[in-house]
């Protein structure tokens, strides 16, 4: 016999809210960086991928989360939860320093 969990069923409420703002955030993400930035600044595409890379690696943090996939103080999963955040961060911050230094070095050329 298959035992259930006894913790409190998510709302139909709470998904339905949650698949409309990422819907919404879907839609008005790149017009508001294309009408902010232009089509041809490198941060409209620098923000358009680590905005829409935030918003899928915050709703991946919260599913480990909440599920108990990761429990602080349990073997090493606090330092691998740290490592998922510091990679995150570095990654994004190593990319928009790579683009200031692009626009802000001088370099001759054609």
């Amino acid at each position: 016999m298959t035992k259930f969990s006894s913790k409190k069923p998510v709302q139909a409420g709470w998904i339905v809210a949650i698949i409309g703002a990422i819907c919404t955030f879907t839609y008005a993400w790149p017009r508001f960086l294309v009408n902010a930035f232009g089509l041809d600044s490198p941060w409209t595409s620098y923000l358009y991928m680590y905005g829409f890379g935030f918003v899928t690696f915050a709703i991946g943090i919260a599913l480990i989360l909440r599920k108990g996939s990761c429990q602080f103080g349990r073997g090493s999963d606090t330092f691998w939860f740290k490592v998922l955040i510091f990679g995150f961060v570095f990654f994004a911050s190593l990319h928009g320093i790579w683009i200031i230094l692009s626009l802000t070095i001088p370099y001759k050329g054609a």
